[in-house]
Formats: structure tokens, sequence, C-alpha cells
């Protein structure tokens, strides 16, 4: 679980300034986001992939706090704005 942790802690600082323009500081939404990704998503933290953590975390948005559903938010805009992929 430690691992998952720092994997799913390591994307979240590439998240970091979608995180602070949302809620002033990044650590205040990796926190957020960390503990509540283990709570909500607890097997896609066990695959070690911030893909499929970050599409369980938007599934289950509106079980967030303000600051991670902030964060997700961004994330989901973004996925949405990206050219699809081949």
């Amino acid at each position: 679980m430690t691992h998952a942790f720092n994997v799913l802690g390591a994307a979240l600082l590439v998240l970091s300034p979608g995180i602070a323009t949302a809620q002033g500081t990044p650590d205040q939404g990796k926190k957020a986001c960390v503990a509540e990704a283990r709570r909500l998503c607890p097997m896609e933290m066990k695959s070690m992939s911030r893909k499929k953590v970050e599409g369980c975390m938007i599934q289950k948005i509106e079980q967030t706090s303000p600051t991670c559903h902030a964060a997700m938010l961004r994330i989901k805009a973004e996925r949405e704005a990206a050219p699809p992929r081949r």
C-alpha cells in the first residue's frame, strides 16, 4: 500500500499546478485526493495506474471533499479537452 501511495502521490504532483490553482496549495489537494483515493478506489490504487485511479475518482467525484473535487474537475476537463489517442 505504501508503494501505491507513493505512485499516486507522484502522479498528483504532476497535477499540482491545477490543484494549486483550484485550492491554493498543491499539498492540500494532493493529501485530500490520496486519502480519498485509498477509501473510494482501493482496487485502482492496487493497480498502480494513475489513469485508472483518476477515472475512478472522476466517477465518484460527488463523494469527494471540496478540495479534491476541484482537482478532479480540472483533471476531467483536461481529459475531455485532450485529443483522442490512437
